[in-house]
């Protein structure tokens, strides 16, 4: 199945909305890096990453964006920025006081958000995501085993 695109279009758009009507600066779109934590970026790194076009670092999305695909689940990111890494030499370099101070005002605006964006959800999806799974499965029906589909069934039931 595809991960081209780990984050839903439809879900996306409504968090930015959702986050835009909370007052919320949005920037939609761009490149997520998923790096190993719970370290900082060195400043080499940090560097690096600006080169290859990376707008938002951070350490999770990528395990989760792939298993809410495998699973149909519909994924989006609401990233609300702690810091600007250590690239930014005037903003001086990332402590972890400082990203739990912004972490702790963005927490309201986050709260806000979600409770927006969930109203706007709705029962039926026109995304792709509900059907990520319709072509992945090439092994042959008859070869799964019983046991193996049954354990599987809340997941690739409707496929096999």
């Amino acid at each position: 199945m595809s991960l081209a695109d780990p984050f839903c279009r439809d879900l996306s758009t409504i968090l930015a909305d959702a986050a835009r009507a909370e007052g919320a600066k949005v920037h939609a779109g761009g490149t997520y890096l998923c790096m190993e934590g719970p370290q900082f970026s060195t400043r080499a790194e940090s560097h690096l990453y600006r080169t290859w076009g990376a707008h938002v670092i951070g350490m999770t999305n990528l395990q989760e964006a792939k298993l809410a695909r495998e699973a149909e689940i519909c994924f989006g990111t609401l990233a609300l920025a702690t810091d600007y890494d250590c690239w930014n030499e005037h903003s001086g370099d990332v402590g972890i006081e400082q990203v739990l101070a912004v972490l702790q005002q963005n927490v309201q605006l986050a709260q806000k958000t979600i409770r927006r964006a969930v109203a706007l959800l709705t029962a039926q999806r026109a995304c792709a995501c509900a059907s990520a799974l319709k072509d992945a499965i090439i092994t042959e029906r008859a070869r799964i085993p019983k046991k193996l589909r049954a354990e599987l069934k809340p997941i690739i039931g409707k496929y096999v």
